[in-house]
């Protein structure tokens, strides 16, 4: 099977810079992590991987050009390819001007099926993956918990939907969109792959080969319209540890009935 997964490197809640003059995170100067519910997508990839070598994972991301490495690690781990989609006149991007750029580059590659994220950490539309979908003309479903089956002809997966649990079955080619509700582990590159050279799998795509218009691109791309941000900060509170022991015990019972639990 031919396997991708689109993944996104998301600020750090605990390491980014916010440029209050454009009420924008700034993506170049901050901290980026791995998506969570994207980390199950490539989990789930690499899994069949290991479990039939003759499949193959590409692994695609749009972003600053800083990600460089970070793609590269995912072929240390084990994919074939990685691929990042990279290009200042991209930057304000909404999700649609991001579908229609990544639909771009896919609209040109063989697959079986396309892995994604659900939902990302600095947005909770979840309107890319059905996006890319609708623009390549394939099934499309989200909030995927588990992949039971999956094979050149169908995948066969369990959805968390308004509170009930469905299971779909869809025609491949298809683009599946996995929680961090499957918690899946992806490992670490091993110790002699590090700093391996992996460039001939690498490369770098920018609108100098998708060849888009400045009107179907970054802000003027976009049609929507951020009325206003809120910047949420997490409060550090004080902590309290206590002995695993009776006086540990009572302690616990006394600071849950102190704030009306018990």
């Amino acid at each position: 099977m031919n396997i991708i997964c689109l993944v996104k490197f998301v600020p750090d809640t605990e390491k980014f810079e916010y440029d209050y003059k454009t009420d924008k995170i700034n993506r170049e100067a901050s901290h980026l992590i791995l998506n969570p519910d994207d980390k199950n997508a490539v989990a789930f990839a690499m899994k069949q991987k290991k479990q039939d070598p003759s499949n193959t994972v590409e692994i695609i991301t749009m972003g600053p050009s800083k990600l460089e490495e970070e793609m590269k690690d995912f072929i240390r781990l084990g994919a074939d390819q990685a691929t990042l989609i990279s290009d200042r006149r991209f930057s304000g991007s909404d999700s649609l001007a991001t579908s229609r750029i990544l639909a771009s580059y896919l609209k040109n590659k063989e697959f079986d099926f396309i892995l994604t994220g659900t939902h990302t950490l600095d947005g909770g539309t979840g309107h890319v993956a059905p996006q890319i979908a609708e623009f390549l003309g394939l099934d499309q479903l989200s909030n995927i918990i588990a992949i039971k089956e999956v094979n050149k002809d169908f995948s066969r997966v369990e959805a968390l939907l308004d509170e009930k649990y469905y299971q779909v079955k869809l025609q491949n080619p298809s683009v599946l969109s996995v929680t961090h509700q499957m918690n899946l582990r992806l490992g670490f590159v091993r110790y002699e792959n590090i700093g391996k050279n992996v460039d001939t799998q690498f490369k770098m795509i920018s609108n100098e080969s998708l060849r888009f218009s400045v009107e179907e691109i970054g802000g003027k791309g976009s049609p929507t319209k951020v009325k206003k941000n809120t910047l949420v900060k997490r409060k550090k509170v004080d902590q309290r540890i206590v002995s695993v022991n009776d006086q540990g015990i009572d302690e616990v019972i006394q600071f849950l009935t102190e704030k009306g639990y018990l």
